[in-house]
């Protein structure tokens, strides 16, 4: 197997990217536990919310060069059925809007508890917008 350079890329930047974005939110859910001590919220969550999305949008842009036509790159999402190409093109672009609200949260400092589950993790709406992604 000898894949072209841009599927490398492409590959390496979006796994960097969702990792980090991971490596965050895990961080907040045990830092909430008291596994781990909390970071300052608007610095630390925000501007690793904002290199992760970085990474994913250099990894979308990456998969363009992967067309055989770049060019063409606004019809690559038209064959989402067969290609996962496609698929990348069409869901990547959502788990960055709620990356993005999940850095947003946290930068504007609307971590207010909503509820608290068993007493002992409190849920702010950047749990739920990290949970969705």
């Amino acid at each position: 197997m000898h894949p072209a350079f841009s599927v490398i890329l492409l590959t390496t930047l979006i796994g960097v990217g969702q990792g980090l974005f991971l490596a965050i939110y895990t961080s907040q859910l045990y830092a909430l536990a008291r596994l781990l001590p909390m970071p300052d919220h608007q610095r630390f969550f925000a501007l690793g919310s904002a290199i992760a999305v970085g990474f994913l949008a250099l990894g979308l842009f990456a998969s363009f060069f992967h067309l055989g036509r770049p060019g063409r790159a606004w019809r690559s999402a038209a064959r989402w059925r067969t290609s996962w190409l496609s698929r990348e093109v069409i869901l990547l672009p959502a788990l960055m809007v709620l990356v993005v609200a999940y850095g947003a949260i946290h930068y504007f400092g609307w971590t207010e508890p909503l509820f608290v589950v068993r007493g002992a993790l409190p849920v702010d709406p950047s749990l739920i917008v990290g949970a969705l992604a």
